[in-house]
Formats: structure tokens, C-alpha cells, sequence
């Protein structure tokens, strides 16, 4: 089942596990700093308070409803896209085997990575603000959520995290592909980025 010239498929599986593991716990870190530390919100803690029925973040009961069903479409998608990924373009997960580079090459397409990732991330993000089909049928469901909470973070239409993954790390390792060691240190800092994106505090607890 393994693929010449890629990481094994246990080690695919180990790399979405621990994705999966630092999504729970930095979130976690995150909105521990958000309750306890409230001078550091960039919302007043006024405007959280519940006025109807509705979660924390703001949304109705049947947004929550119609999000945790994009949720199992997210996860079902994304474990499709990751599997037919690995057998469809060998490589894409790189091995333990191949050659490293010195340092400062390796830093250097780390920065050149994620440059095509935030590239690529930033216009879907715009055209997806400003084409009124996308926000209307797509990512205003994102902003269901009217306060920020690292929670809120994947709560997406289940096409929305899709793309996100095509033109961000799918497209920049294909442009710009990076090591093993840097293809783990890069999927796993841009949790902990995401998440401190949507945490609603910003202060020196943010470690990325």
C-alpha cells in the first residue's frame, strides 16, 4: 500500500492524527487565554453575551445544526482528497529517504512554500468576500459566527475547507515542495496560525 518515493502511508496517517491532536489542544490553549485573560480580547466582553438562543459565537441554532453537517463533509472530503493525493501524485508526501538540503535552502523554500500558500489562500479568501455567488451559497457561513473564537476556525461550508486545502498546502508543495521535516513543522504551524487567526485575543500568548 506504501508508494515509492513518498512517506509511508502509516506515517500519512500519523501526520493526520497529529494534526488532528494539535487542532484540539491549541484551540484549547487558545480559549483558555481568551476566558482568562479578557484585556486581551479585541472584542469587548460585552459583546459576547447571549441575548437569545444562540451559541457563544453568535450563531442560531439552525446554523450550528446545518455547520456540524459540513463538518463530517469536511471530514470525509478531506480524508479523500489526503489518500487520493498520496497514490495520485507520488512524492507529494516526501520520504524519509530522500536527501536533505543544507539549511539555508531548506529555509529558504520553507519561506517560498509558504509564500504560495498565502498567496493562493488570499485570493480565494477574497473572491470568496466579493463574488456574491460564493459568499451567499459558500463562505458566509463562516461568518455565522459573529465573534471570534478559535473554534470558529474550520466551522466552514464543507467546500470552503476543500479549496482551502487545494490552493494552500496542496498547491504549494506541488510549486514549492518542501522536505519531510519541514512538510510536518509546516502543516502543524499553520494550525497553530490559523487558530490564533480566529482566537479573538492578540497578545504575547500567541506563539505563532
Amino acid at each position: 500500500v506504501n508508494v515509492a518515493g513518498s512517506m509511508t502511508l502509516k506515517e500519512v496517517a500519523a501526520l493526520l492524527w497529529a494534526k488532528s491532536a494539535v487542532t484540539r489542544l491549541y484551540n484549547t490553549y487558545c480559549e483558555a487565554v481568551f476566558f482568562a485573560f479578557p484585556e486581551y480580547r479585541i472584542q469587548p466582553p460585552w459583546e459576547h453575551a447571549l441575548k437569545a438562543k444562540k451559541d457563544l459565537c453568535g450563531r442560531q441554532v439552525r446554523e450550528v445544526e446545518l455547520i456540524q453537517k459540513h463538518d463530517r463533509m469536511t471530514v470525509l472530503s478531506q480524508f479523500l482528497l489526503n489518500v487520493g493525493l498520496y497514490y495520485a501524485l507520488p512524492g507529494y508526501y516526501p520520504s524519509a529517504t530522500d536527501m536533505v538540503a543544507p539549511w539555508y535552502e531548506r529555509a529558504l523554500r520553507l519561506l517560498g512554500n509558504h509564500y504560495v500558500l498565502s498567496f493562493g489562500m488570499y485570493w480565494m479568501h477574497r473572491s470568496l468576500h466579493v463574488v456574491p455567488w460564493l459568499w451567499d451559497h459558500i463562505h458566509s457561513y463562516h461568518h455565522w459566527a459573529r465573534h471570534p473564537l478559535s473554534r470558529n476556525t474550520y466551522d466552514d461550508h464543507w467546500v470552503d475547507n476543500f479549496a482551502n486545502a487545494v490552493v494552500g498546502h496542496c498547491w504549494a508543495q506541488i510549486l514549492c515542495p518542501l522536505d519531510r521535516g519541514c512538510f510536518w513543522f509546516s502543516h502543524l504551524f499553520r494550525i497553530l496560525e490559523s487558530l490564533e487567526k480566529h482566537s479573538g485575543v492578540s497578545c504575547y500568548f500567541n506563539v505563532a
